[in-house]
């Protein structure tokens, strides 16, 4: 008689290989290697997939009364607009502008300047063919952030769930202070752990999503981010936590446009990638329930003295998200 195998408890037993970890460092070269394994797909399926006029590939703001795609992606923008404060005749950088959907619709809107940075050749076409149409005083720089030496110094500097990726965080914040003019605003809009033990505890499912942004995720704590501003001398301006429901909302609705254009999206990227991403959005929004990621905007600004400035009058911090 053969003896029973005893049952493994995979769940306890897995763990993932040491490359599949969090926290990863990379030359520049194999960082944009890694980048473009995500955004080197066809932008067709971005398209499809984040909707509406500006392709916002991150949380929409949906409980202002969105109704729409477009509606909820303004939503989100126009947030973002008043925390920088932008004005017209400004200039603005976009860090990890995408598409540059949201840099097109801070210029014609706002009626700022900008500069994007992206590290994938086809978003820079696709950029380029966006700004052409709407007639943006904006431009796109296919350049890693290590590389890039702007022309001359930004009154904003934008990142919207891009830092993440990010494994030189307080070199990048540095950067940023160097471009910005004194009195300039930082804002950087990102998911925080909220205990840094999460990223020491990787699941299957984690390494999946880890996988989708070719292994470049660092996801840290609002404590440790809010550490490298102040070594920089960044000072506080304004922290705006974003209701998850927001970002619940914006993964069911980019799920449904995935199926609506299931057929397309499959003889686009294959069914095995297809249904990768579904698992991917099923996943995060697993995860957007777990408690154990915030969703936060945080703006800081560069002093206009060395050492002390006088601090920013302040606006209600959960305005418009209640």
């Amino acid at each position: 008689m053969v003896a029973p195998t005893p049952h493994r408890d995979r769940s306890r037993t897995w763990q993932p290989a040491p490359e599949q970890l969090l926290y990863q460092s990379y030359s520049v070269e194999e960082d944009r290697i890694r980048t473009n394994v995500h955004y080197e797909q066809p932008p067709e399926f971005f398209y499809t997939l984040t909707g509406g006029e500006w392709n916002v590939y991150s949380c929409n703001l949906w409980m202002t009364g969105a109704r729409n795609d477009t509606e909820s992606q303004e939503a989100k923008l126009d947030l973002m607009a008043r925390i920088m404060d932008l004005q017209p005749g400004q200039r603005l950088l976009d860090v990890g502008c995408g598409w540059a959907g949201p840099l097109t619709y801070f210029s014609k809107r706002y009626g700022v300047r900008g500069v994007g940075l992206t590290l994938s050749p086809t978003q820079k076409r696709c950029a380029d063919e966006r700004i052409a149409r709407y007639g943006a005083d904006v431009q796109v720089i296919e350049k890693h952030w290590k590389d890039y030496q702007p022309t001359e110094p930004f009154d904003a500097i934008f990142t919207d769930e891009v830092i993440v990726h990010f494994h030189d965080l307080e070199e990048f914040f540095r950067q940023a202070w160097d471009w910005l003019r004194p009195g300039g605003v930082f804002l950087n809009k990102e998911v925080h752990f909220t205990n840094s033990r999460h990223g020491a505890t990787m699941q299957r499912g984690d390494v999946l999503i880890h996988e989708i942004y070719g292994l470049t995720g660092n996801y840290r704590t609002i404590a440790e981010e809010l550490s490298f501003l102040d070594r920089v001398g960044f000072q506080l301006k304004r922290i705006v936590q974003i209701p998850l429901e927001n970002y619940l909302k914006t993964a069911r609705r980019w799920e449904e446009n995935l199926l609506a254009g299931r057929k397309e999206l499959e003889a686009l990227v294959g069914p095995e990638y297809f249904h990768r991403f579904r698992a991917y959005l099923q996943l995060t929004r697993k995860i957007l329930r777990s408690g154990k990621i915030t969703l936060d905007a945080i703006a800081s600004t560069k002093m206009d003295l060395p050492g002390f400035g006088a601090a920013p009058a302040q606006q209600p911090v959960y305005e418009g998200l209640t």
